[in-house]
Order: C-alpha cells, then structure tokens, then sequence
C-alpha cells in the first residue's frame, strides 16, 4: 500500500494563507509523500485554469493526485436539491479527471433522521449514484463513501449503496477514525475495506510509543492484509499541535505495519 496525505491534514496552515495550494504537493515530496488527495474546500475556484496548475505543481514536484474529497447531500427531503447535487457532483467528476485523479470521495448527507437514514436515505443515495455512472465510467474515475455519518454512519448503508450500483465503480473510502463507539469500529471496518477504492488513515493524538492513542493502526492495517486490498492510504490527521508534525508522526507509524 502506498501512504498519501490530504489537504485537510494541514487545513491550518492552508487556511492562513502559510502554505498555498500550489505548495501542498512540494511539501509533502519533502516527507517522501507523493500521493496527494486535494479537498474542494480549499480552492477558491475550480477554474480549467486553477485545476490545471494545481496538476502542474504537483507533476513538478513528482507527485501524483489520486483524489478529490468533495462535500454533498444526495438524500435529503429536497428533490430538487438532489437533482442539482447530482449535476454538481457530474462536474466534480470531471474537476478530479482534470487533475488526474482517478478517484473522488463524496460525502452522500443524511435525511435529517437516522431511521430514514437507512431506507428512504440509502435509496436516494443509490438512484443519484446510478446517475453518475456512466460519467464515472466514461472518465474512469471512482467513487468513494467515507464513513462520515448520516446515510455513510455505518457500514451495512454504506454496502447496499456499493451493492445496489456498482463496485467497480464506486466503493468505500474507510476512514479509520469515524465509526463510534471504539468497541464496534474493528467490525465496521472489516466490512467496508474489501470494497476500499481509498481510505482515509485518520490519527488524532499519540502515545508515547508513537501509537494512535485511540486505536490500533497495527489491526487496521491487519485487516487491509488480511482482505488483500491495495491502494492510497491518505494520512487524514485532525489532532492538536502542529499538524505538520501530526503528518510525520502519521506516516511513520503507517509505515511500522505496512
């Protein structure tokens, strides 16, 4: 597996103008990361002319972008509203095929219950999805589910989606961090990684061994083995302290198990 990093890691940074979004991919060559995932939130547009030099600066700096995380809400009570966040996200499709990146994570909202969330929501999410299909298809970019609550809160949504559309096509983006209470999190990720088309390698604190103070990235990791999945492992960290750092001590303890 490869380790990758996002630009939410270093979202201060981004946000206070210190590291520009041209800079990103220079940064993380220093680290020895060349895999990069770029959030939308950070472009101030998505522009032909603003993709293209993000691709740019990242070629030069030897790396390559493997996906854009994009924000949505494909169930919600609002028709119309999910009619346009499936053009929307059409034209996502195509800003991650402009920077080369050959995935897109979008986050698939709630119906403001969780009860609907698991029928009413998971049939929205897959009627909008077989929408995106053929476009997805056609530029060979995938789509990814982060378990990221609402419809994506647990793994059984998160399957009859990939199920109900095709898994070829769109897959899992299991984040290690998101599935709550620590004692279900093991099992809910041992659903959704066999059908991971990217992941989201979330860290927070760390002990004095270096370890996620959290959970065990040696287990999580045991399980990608164990189910012969391969890919990006983007490093997600939203801990304390300077996130930087928080990146380093992210790769590295990825790098102990892989």
């Amino acid at each position: 597996m490869i380790i990758g990093n996002c630009t939410y890691s270093v979202r201060d940074y981004l946000r206070s103008g210190e590291m520009s979004l041209l800079d990103f991919a220079a940064y993380n060559a220093g680290i020895g990361i060349t895999a990069l995932e770029y959030n939308d939130m950070f472009f101030e547009d998505l522009s032909d002319e603003t993709l293209a030099a993000v691709r740019k600066s990242a070629e030069a700096a030897g790396c390559s972008i493997v996906c854009l995380t994009c924000g949505g809400n494909l169930a919600s009570d609002d028709a119309d509203a999910n009619s346009a966040q499936v053009e929307l996200f059409k034209e996502h499709l195509q800003n991650a095929h402009d920077l080369g990146a050959h995935a897109v994570r979008f986050n698939i909202g709630a119906t403001g219950d969780e009860e609907l969330d698991l029928t009413v929501g998971v049939e929205r999410v897959i009627d909008g999805f077989n929408q995106l299909l053929p476009m997805a298809r056609e530029l060979d970019v995938k789509i990814t589910i982060e378990n990221h609550g609402g419809v994506s809160k647990w793994a059984d949504p998160i399957l009859q989606i990939i199920l109900g559309t095709d898994p070829d096509y769109i897959g899992s983006c299991p984040d290690f961090g998101n599935f709550k209470p620590i004692e279900r999190r093991y099992i809910e990720l041992a659903k959704v990684i066999p059908f991971a088309h990217h992941s989201h390698a979330k860290t927070h604190e760390f002990d004095e061994n270096g370890e996620d103070a959290e959970y065990s990235m040696e287990r999580v990791l045991a399980i990608y083995q164990a189910a012969g999945v391969d890919g990006v492992l983007a490093i997600e960290f939203e801990g304390s302290g300077d996130q930087k750092v928080g990146v380093v001590k992210t790769r590295d303890l990825i790098a102990r198990y892989l």
